[in-house]
């Protein structure tokens, strides 16, 4: 992949950056000379970590000896965090190339967000509808200083065929789907991962019907079984079962992260409102 592709958009911000497929992907960008590159984190503490681990590494060191990287917080589970997020970025940078959404919960609690929505959907769903709400407008008046299209990707994930709105206990004369999936009788847990990413999935589907790629592309890739810590809050006996198969089937968060460079960087308008299974849009 040229490093021109984030050399000519040097301002990405991340999701989920300290763990996982997040911080593999914050890695890759600044192998391929991307900077600043913005860590949005909830555990700063954590996030400064990161960042000075980055600055040490002697890969970037000699890939992008100049790399700036710096942490700002935020806080999925709140509306408040979101929007103080999006106001200081704006704030500080007047320019905005690409957003990756990559922060997530597998959701086998019930837990139950500030903002009143059950955690799972919040933070996999409508926390990213919002980040990229909010950023469009930067994302645009940037394009149209570069001449590039912005860029917003999310991490989703195939698991969506292992749910369906339409299996579920009958929604109510009245009440909403968020508010059916906020109700403690419909969690389950097992599902509730799959049903986040099928509501990011059907907005995206959507989204094109509303808003062209002209000058923001936004798709999603989903790199398959990622060894990630996700599986960690699996009871025991199914945790065991889950590290089991990571080790056979499972990518490195390496791997699955150069697939979100890929989404971000080399996919084109053609994938605008679309999954992208590995690198393939998947239907």
């Amino acid at each position: 992949m040229p490093s021109s592709n984030l050399q000519s958009r040097p301002f990405p911000y991340l999701t989920g950056a300290t763990s996982g497929i997040g911080l593999a992907l914050a890695r890759q960008l600044l192998l391929l000379k991307a900077s600043p590159v913005i860590l949005a984190v909830r555990n700063v503490s954590k996030g400064e970590s990161v960042r000075r681990d980055f600055l040490a590494d002697p890969a970037v060191r000699s890939a992008n000896p100049d790399a700036v990287v710096q942490v700002m917080e935020l806080d999925t589970e709140k509306y408040d965090s979101i929007k103080s997020f999006a106001r200081a970025f704006r704030e500080e940078y007047q320019d905005v190339h690409i957003v990756m959404l990559n922060a997530g919960v597998p959701g086998l609690r019930r837990h139950v967000a500030p903002t009143g929505h059950e955690a799972t959907i919040q933070v996999n769903y409508l926390s990213n509808v919002l980040l990229t709400l909010e950023f469009l407008p930067l994302l645009e008046s940037t394009a149209q200083k570069t001449g590039l299209p912005g860029r917003v990707t999310w991490t989703g994930s195939r698991a969506i065929v292992n749910t369906s709105l339409a299996t579920k206990s009958p929604i109510k004369p009245g009440e909403s789907i968020l508010q059916h999936l906020d109700a403690e009788d419909n969690f389950f847990g097992l599902s509730r991962y799959a049903d986040s990413k099928l509501l990011a999935f059907l907005f995206l589907r959507e989204l094109p019907r509303h808003y062209g790629p002209e000058k923001v592309i936004v798709n999603a890739f989903c790199p398959g079984m990622v060894n990630t810590a996700m599986s960690d809050v699996l009871p025991q006996p199914f945790r065991l079962l889950a590290d089991a198969v990571k080790a056979v089937r499972a990518r490195t968060p390496e791997k699955a992260g150069w697939i979100g460079v890929s989404a971000v960087a080399v996919a084109g308008a053609e994938t605008h409102g679309k999954l992208l299974g590995d690198t393939e849009a998947w239907e």
